[in-house]
């Protein structure tokens, strides 16, 4: 079986796959395998790691090569994400595609860090020693405030905890509840008048790209903060930026926006209540070696033709 993976995926599972019957394909920037025989085309399975995503012709090339593929049965990609077109077209040519939910520990980190930056008024302390002033400001406190998460799979169920670990009272909205999520109650969008912290941690669907909206904005309550570590589609930027320059929502803390990257033009820029970071909220380290054991472990089901684990739906690229 030959499967296509990048050097730095090389290195994190070569030693696994020597125990296995894989004959790894390395796909550098440029379009040409090292070190294998055949065409990238002549693939079996395929990786898409993390490094992909800091590198655009390697990205490019690496799907280029998989969407050119007569034999690719089977991908596993980092991200939890799969709103992207060629996840679709790769599932209709009858490619079984995967994810691996290993980012929740990084973006629930980032979205804890963002929301006490705010509370905490960091930026001024910031301000303050580097101008050798020492003034002392009073601060929000986590505990006691009520969190409004907005889609509960690996991400949000990780934000929810360590809210609820900082005694925040947390409301989540899951469009299919398994009964299992930590959370103090299960809501609709309704609830979000309730809430201080709203967090958007759900995928981009026909049913949630632009549910950010006037009536959503208008609901909120004085003082509160959006936190976006989903999609950029989910909020409609038109009707955020509207709302902000009335007060509410106080500010809004945006790792993701509905063009990346974030054209020059675009307001979100310069408003002074909102907070930009570059997609960047899943980048912990520690991903890496996560993704790794996933995929391993889905590798040698695969090999034994038993069922995948995290495997994507047809359902959940149209729903």
């Amino acid at each position: 079986m030959r499967l296509l993976l990048t050097a730095r995926a090389l290195e994190l599972v070569g030693d696994r796959l020597a125990e296995l019957d894989v004959e790894p394909v390395v796909l550098d920037a440029l379009p040409a395998t090292r070190g294998a025989s055949g065409t990238v085309e002549d693939i079996d399975v395929a990786w898409a790691t993390g490094d992909l995503y800091m590198d655009r012709d390697l990205a490019r090339h690496f799907f280029g090569a998989v969407l050119s593929s007569d034999t690719l049965r089977w991908m596993q990609v980092t991200n939890a994400g799969v709103d992207h077109p060629v996840f679709a077209e790769l599932v209709r040519k009858g490619v079984l595609l995967t994810t691996s939910h290993v980012t929740g520990a990084p973006i629930a980190e980032y979205v804890l860090r963002a929301v006490l930056d705010h509370f905490q008024r960091a930026g001024e302390w910031r301000a303050s020693i580097a101008d050798r002033r020492w003034e002392p400001h009073e601060l929000r406190e986590v505990a006691g405030s009520t969190w409004l998460i907005v889609g509960l799979g690996a991400i949000g169920a990780a934000v929810a905890r360590r809210a609820k670990a900082f005694d925040a009272t947390v409301l989540g909205v899951r469009r299919t509840p398994r009964g299992d999520e930590p959370v103090d109650e299960l809501v609709t969008l309704d609830a979000v008048d309730r809430a201080d912290v709203v967090v958007l941690a759900a995928p981009a669907t026909p049913a949630t790209v632009g549910m950010v909206d006037d009536a959503f904005l208008g609901r909120m309550r004085s003082g509160s903060v959006l936190v976006n570590v989903g999609r950029g589609s989910l909020v409609d930027e038109a009707a955020l930026l509207r709302a902000l320059d009335r007060g509410i929502p106080e500010v809004a803390l945006l790792d993701v926006t509905a063009t990346e990257p974030l054209p020059d033009d675009s307001p979100l820029w310069s408003h002074p209540s909102v907070v930009l970071t570059p997609h960047s909220s899943a980048l912990g380290h520690g991903r890496h070696a996560r993704a790794a054991d996933v995929f391993v472990d889905n590798l040698r089901s695969y090999l034994r033709g038993e069922p995948l684990t995290y495997l994507v739906s047809p359902e959940e690229l149209s729903s």
